[in-house]
């Protein structure tokens, strides 16, 4: 039985320049059979067209795929609809089925799509749709709340001391907070707290140099400087640390007030937002203690820990680094993702309230979308699932 031709590995060298004539004629070869999905077709024809624009591959493949294309889409009489143009012709906004799926095709998924079945099928997240009211998508932001109360909106203030407080400079760099200690044995310790709303994510060093990236709807509370015994903060949220290591001083989260993790220098990632299932820690590097009522739990790199009240830790090893490190890296990772944990992502980004109008539909995603897309481009993705939406205002109705 013959095998099917490595089309994510040819698609995948095409975006990156690589291909050869034969991987060229293998691709036209494939699109030119009338049973492909022309919505799946159309999306990779719109990424052939940025290859050619961007003179990522030779002189001898581009004129092939500019000789073929247009009558693989049934435009040999009229070439100026086809979305595959020469490199001195603007592509048009919208010419056929999917054209606008060039603005972010890639960072939807479809090499994932084509990686698992070995053909060009109909991306689940891959098209833009037309917004008839439209949401940004996050930034990055945060309010300081100081020890005195007064709150600071970290937004748009430029570089500079944001504040001084006993013995501890607090400067804004570059959308960074850091804090300087001077004099850390003052008889009062002040705290303060970072919050990021909706649609805001931030990143702080803490005194002691421990870095800490707070996603959306999530606080960190924590003292302006560290003394005694531990370094001790308090989040809510969602935050991934890189703690500065300190064997003599060992670093703590609480969590709730069954719920912390104790560290001596490590990178690791805590989901507890208050409308998940469970608290997620998972380890990247280093070694954490996971405990929760009475029970303690010690992880290992590529671990993640699952807790809930009056339930066992759930310990699951090889977990998905990089789904869990998306959000960090400016990217939704709908891999094996559910519809309701997609809606919780898009409720905290774009802050939105989610509402189903006919119970949650049992859809599962795979691909990934980049964070800086609109929420008009991230739901046209998703109705190429069959997902339907409604918009009212910013509440997203989820319809069946």
């Amino acid at each position: 039985m013959p095998t099917t031709p490595p089309y994510a590995d040819i698609f995948q060298r095409l975006l990156e320049g690589r291909i050869s004539p034969e991987e060229a004629g293998i691709l036209i070869e494939w699109l030119s059979r009338d049973q492909q999905d022309p919505e799946a077709k159309a999306s990779i024809l719109i990424q052939l067209q940025r290859v050619v624009d961007d003179h990522r591959i030779n002189e001898a493949i581009q004129t092939k795929l500019e000789a073929r294309l247009p009558a693989i889409l049934g435009h040999e009489e009229n070439a100026e609809s086809s979305p595959i143009r020469t490199r001195t012709t603007p592509l048009p906004r919208i010419r056929y089925v999917s054209v606008a799926a060039a603005l972010f095709l890639i960072s939807a998924g479809i090499y994932l799509f084509l990686s698992r079945h070995q053909s060009f099928p109909t991306p689940a997240i891959a098209r833009t749709a037309p917004a008839k009211t439209d949401i940004p998508p996050g930034r990055q932001g945060a309010i300081l709340t100081l020890a005195d109360g007064h709150s600071v909106v970290l937004d748009s203030l430029r570089n500079g001391v944001v504040a001084v407080q006993g013995g501890t400079k607090v400067t804004l760099d570059n959308g960074r907070l850091a804090y300087a200690t001077a004099n850390p044995a003052t008889a009062e310790i002040p705290y303060n707290t970072m919050t990021t709303p909706k649609g805001r994510q931030f990143q702080l060093t803490l005194p002691d140099g421990t870095r800490v990236w707070l996603n959306a709807a999530s606080s960190l509370r924590y003292p302006t400087a560290f003394s005694g015994g531990d370094r001790k903060v308090m989040m809510t949220g969602e935050a991934y640390f890189e703690v500065a290591s300190d064997a003599k001083h060992p670093f703590r989260v609480e969590i709730n007030q069954s719920t912390a993790v104790e560290v001596l220098g490590t990178n690791f990632d805590i989901n507890a937002y208050s409308d998940e299932t469970s608290i997620k820690t998972t380890l990247i590097e280093g070694a954490v203690r996971i405990s929760s009522g009475s029970e303690k739990v010690l992880l290992k790199p590529g671990q993640q820990a699952s807790s809930r009240s009056s339930s066992p830790i759930k310990i699951v090893s090889n977990v998905p680094i990089d789904k869990v490190m998306a959000w960090k890296n400016g990217v939704f990772d709908f891999q094996d993702a559910k519809l309701e944990e997609v809606m919780r992502q898009l409720q905290r980004w774009y802050d939105i309230e989610v509402v189903y109008e006919n119970g949650i539909p049992n859809i599962e995603f795979i691909g990934k979308m980049g964070r800086d897309l609109s929420l008009s481009e991230v739901l046209g993705g998703l109705q190429l699932s069959k997902v339907h939406f409604r918009m009212e205002g910013r509440k997203l109705v989820v319809l069946p």
